[in-house]
């Protein structure tokens, strides 16, 4: 047996690190116990065996043993967040496949835009809080059929992990240049596309140079309304890591905002038509918008690991 054979056996991928990859191997050999073979008990048996087989040829090669990280990544560290988190990139620059990545480094460190990719951070941060619900699940010896429960505590983990890994006045200076004044800064955003026919309408409804205004801050959502605060749906921005810098400084009142609409386009099909808006997102920062620090959301990570594990007792 080769180390990729094993690997191929137990399931573990470029991702894994020790911990996650001990995991899988409980879940794998769980499914195969004898308790749950019933009428397939020779088949589960010549499977678990194989399972140990491929487990045991890796721990001679002390691949479930944590080594010190050899690589050091280029990003300040955050020693506070719950959870380590690995660094992904691209195998290669000129092929484009979210498959196609590896594990660059595994630790506690800050999102910086200049080196790693963003789709890469939000992948890191899904798996970190993927790991956090495995373990929880493994204390609870339950293995698999737990998808549907699981989702809404994986979304209030990685909502919570980001803030942890983004330092949000930082990369937004990064991301976005300031106008010739240095003072404000100019977004591309727009409103509408799919949404109910009444918001529709009113956006339909907007003319270039109608100014919008800001509602609401909900799941990290900017809901915006016209003059007559009428609801218009939720603001999407062209740079979907916008919405990890800007909505942390918004809720803490650090930002001024004004919005203007570019222009309405209204696509009529046959069956289905959408409404789509484009705005002009300008920004100022507040003077206080330097001393912003990441509220500490360990509190509230430890309480959804409780809950879930709550939730699984009477599962």
């Amino acid at each position: 047996m080769t180390t990729e054979q094993a690997k191929l056996i137990l399931g573990i991928t470029e991702e894994d690190n020790a911990r996650t990859a001990k995991i899988k191997f409980r879940r794998l050999i769980g499914k195969y116990h004898p308790d749950a073979a019933g009428e397939a008990a020779l088949e589960y048996q010549e499977q678990a065996q194989k399972i140990n087989a491929a487990y045991s040829f890796l721990k001679n090669k002390d691949f479930f043993v944590e080594k010190e990280e050899a690589v050091f990544w280029n990003a300040k560290i955050n020693e506070a967040a719950f959870i380590s988190r690995n660094i992904y990139t691209p195998y290669h620059m000129d092929i484009d496949s979210d498959g196609l990545y590896q594990t660059a480094a595994h630790g506690k460190y800050m999102w910086d835009p200049d080196e790693e990719e963003f789709g890469f951070f939000l992948k890191s941060i899904l798996h970190a809080a993927k790991e956090l619900l495995d373990e929880v699940e493994e204390r609870c010896d339950i293995y698999g059929g737990t998808g549907k429960i699981r989702i809404p505590y994986q979304e209030k983990l990685f909502h919570c992990l980001a803030q942890q890994f983004i330092d949000p006045l930082e990369c937004f200076l990064k991301i976005a240049a300031p106008d010739t004044d240095g003072e404000k800064f100019t977004l591309l955003a727009y409103i509408g596309e799919k949404c109910d026919k009444v918001i529709m309408n009113r956006i339909d409804s907007l003319q270039k140079g109608d100014a919008i205004y800001p509602l609401a801050l909900k799941d990290w959502r900017l809901i915006v309304c016209d003059a007559q605060r009428n609801s218009l749906g939720h603001l999407s921005f062209a740079e979907d890591e916008l919405y990890y810098c800007l909505f942390p400084l918004m809720k803490a009142h650090l930002v001024q905002v004004k919005m203007t609409v570019i222009k309405v386009q209204n696509n009529k099909g046959n069956y289905l038509r959408n409404v789509r808006s484009e705005i002009e997102f300008c920004l100022k920062l507040s003077e206080k918008a330097m001393e912003y620090q990441n509220p500490d959301v360990n509190p509230e990570i430890s309480k959804v690991l409780a809950n879930y594990r709550r939730r699984l007792m009477g599962f």
